[in-house]
């Protein structure tokens, strides 16, 4: 009977480098177990972590199955292993605990639906109940309901009757005997729902604090809201009602969520945006938006400083770090820098394929395929395959995969992995015989792939730059690989590849103020001073449009389009000025253009100064207006 599996242990031996042995470890998910571990410094070991407790080293999946499943020599192993144990102790990121807030705002349709749930969850909760319809002398009932979000949850503002100004009233008692319905009680509660408006009770109140119409605006912050059977938000009366499911808006049905929320925990700052790259402008309340519509969870929020993550709201489905074009969305677990660094040591062959998936998906498709091998074929755990971009997707490519196989649970609706995975095919259709080369598939699907021998392969060069300076440019070197093999000349077009593309510009209107550089973050725009000149390289152009929008002389324009030619990854001329030289030192302090239209307008403005003072530097003007003074 089997009691244990063989894990592989990466571990200093006395040699230059840590070298790999095997070690048998027990198996049992009901009981994991600490390793016990072979004496000598120990690094990593495969395994799972669900099938380990309190490792004192970090547990590689992607060694366990290259190991059991693929047919990678003891040296290839090695390797894998080193890039895995670099990658797991390098992650880095914040954490903080987030305390429990058990305050909730409840609302219900009767008093005796409240009283319920108070009954039930009040030792737990801190209830504030809220009426949607009826009257109750102990809860207040809301009217002209309207929610907003709010920083730290949701605001509510409504409307509740007030009938009497307590702050106001005596209580001398006169109103409660004349009221022929004796709607109001001994706690200057008066019950609309039975008053027929007499007036009475108002006519004898000495002190005329009785107001049958009057109405009081409140205003709630609450982290969560829970709405109780019956009551709709979408059509309660209510106005204005403006709300999105993002952790704040539960119901009696999904409870078990709210207390997860309201429970303390820990919160890891893995989603990070780096707004110095970033080509939303927050200031300016323009550019590119993509992970805000990709995010639906309410996560990302935008304000002066650009693209903020809502660390308590991210659930890391990835969407935002796939879709974002320069790469200032980043996963911390696994992040583009530490993608690329990570094969500088581990060689694809041209017929291999490289599956991708998730611990929890790998450890099925290992339990299930015990015992078998498969050919060229590099598995990687990877945290999130839902944050995987073209960059990523092309790059293995590059570095010889025939195949990118993602692998998933079930069908989902991703747009921003869907939307990665048909750019790479649409490019890799001119590379790869026009077969497809990234496919999604379950884990039947996997199996039957894997045992299908690849169609031709892509290019036979293998991409040997593993340096990183940012996502847009790694992109932009892949490409320019795979256009210098193939000598590519198509275009991609349509929406698919509307994040690309070049900028025009006329320049009888350009008057080289540059204001599109100032914004351009990615460079992709950029000026030589040297020259006078802009200059742009359409390849790291996202489409953005900040640099349309700045242009004062409304002299740029985009042309969409990712061209596959040598052109494209470029720097191109745009526009350049004649220097404006000073009539006497030489020196250049402008452009003529821009001078011209200075004088322009300082000659229709300011008509009795003398404009030939500004043909000269600054240093040569104050010495001509000194000697002018003297003479």
């Amino acid at each position: 009977m089997q009691s244990g599996f063989q894990s592989y242990i990466l571990r200093y031996d006395g040699s230059g480098k840590p070298a790999l042995s095997e070690h048998t470890l027990p198996l049992h998910p009901a009981q994991p177990s600490s390793p016990d571990l072979p004496e000598g410094k120990t690094y990593l070991i495969s395994g799972f972590s669900s099938l380990t407790n309190d490792s004192p080293v970090p547990i590689s999946p992607t060694l366990q199955l290259n190991a059991d499943l693929s047919d990678f020599s003891s040296g290839q192993l090695a390797s894998i292993a080193r890039a895995e144990l670099n990658r797991l102790t390098r992650i880095n990121y914040r954490s903080f605990i987030k305390e429990m807030n058990p305050r909730v705002v409840v609302i219900g349709k009767t008093a005796a639906a409240i009283d319920r749930f108070t009954d039930t969850y009040g030792s737990v909760l801190d209830i504030e109940p809220l009426l949607s319809t009826g009257i109750d002398p102990d809860i207040c009932t809301a009217e002209e309901l309207d929610i907003r979000e709010a920083r730290n949850g949701l605001r509510l503002s409504f409307l509740t009757r007030v009938p009497i100004d307590l702050n106001r009233c005596t209580y001398c008692g006169s109103c409660g005997p004349i009221c022929p319905e004796q709607c109001i009680d001994e706690h200057l509660f008066l019950d609309l729902g039975k008053c027929s408006f007499c007036k009475e009770c108002i006519m004898i109140c000495p002190e005329e604090v009785i107001d049958l119409y009057g109405v009081e605006k409140r205003t709630l912050h609450t982290p969560a809201l829970l709405l109780l059977e019956g009551v709709d938000l979408e059509n309660p009366g209510t106005s204005d009602t403006i709300f999105t499911e993002k952790n704040t808006v539960f119901t009696e049905k999904n409870i078990s969520r709210l207390f997860a929320e309201i429970c303390a925990c820990r919160i890891d700052e893995t989603i990070t945006c780096d707004n110095t790259i970033c080509q939303y402008i927050g200031r300016l309340d323009q550019g590119c938006e993509q992970c805000l519509h990709a995010c639906s969870h309410g996560a990302l929020q935008k304000d002066e400083d650009g693209i903020r993550v809502d660390q308590e709201r991210c659930v890391e489905c990835g969407a935002c770090v796939a879709i974002c074009p320069t790469g200032a969305m980043q996963s911390l677990r696994f992040s583009d820098a530490r993608f690329i660094e990570y094969f500088s040591d581990i060689h694809l062959d041209s017929a291999s394929t490289v599956v991708l998936g998730s611990e929890h998906l790998l450890h099925k498709f290992w339990w299930l395929n015990h015992g078998h091998r498969f050919a060229h074929t590099f598995f990687l755990e990877h945290p999130s395959v839902e944050a995987l971009n073209l960059m990523h997707l092309l790059f293995l490519l590059a570095l010889g995969a025939n195949r990118i196989l993602i692998l998933r649970d079930k069908e989902h609706d991703d747009l921003s992995l869907s939307r990665q995975i048909g750019q790479a095919n649409a490019i890799a259709g001119d590379l790869c015989a026009g077969h497809p080369v990234v496919l999604t598939t379950d884990l039947q699907g996997l199996r039957d792939l894997l045992a299908t021998t690849p169609k031709a392969p892509c290019p036979a060069d293998i991409y040997s730059d593993f340096s990183f300076t940012g996502r847009r440019q790694k992109l932009a070197s892949v490409l320019a690989f795979f256009t210098d093999q193939k000598k590519l000349t198509n275009t991609c077009s349509g929406e698919l590849f509307s994040e690309f593309g070049a900028v025009a510009c006329d320049q009888n209107r350009c008057s080289s103020c540059l204001a599109c550089v100032g914004e351009c973050r990615i460079e992709s725009l950029v000026a030589d001073s040297e020259q006078f000149a802009l200059l742009q390289t359409p390849i790291l152009c996202t489409q953005c449009t900040v640099c349309i929008s700045l242009c004062p002389e409304n002299a740029l324009t985009l042309v969409p389009g990712l061209t596959l030619s040598k052109d494209f990854f470029n720097p191109k001329l745009l526009a350049q000025a004649e220097p404006m030289r000073c009539r006497h030192c030489g020196k250049i302090f402008g452009t003529r253009q821009s001078f011209e239209r200075v004088m322009h307008v300082l000659q229709n403005k300011q008509p009795e100064l003398d404009l030939d003072l500004f043909s000269y530097c600054e240093d040569c003007r104050v010495l001509q207006m000194i000697a002018g003074t003297n003479a």
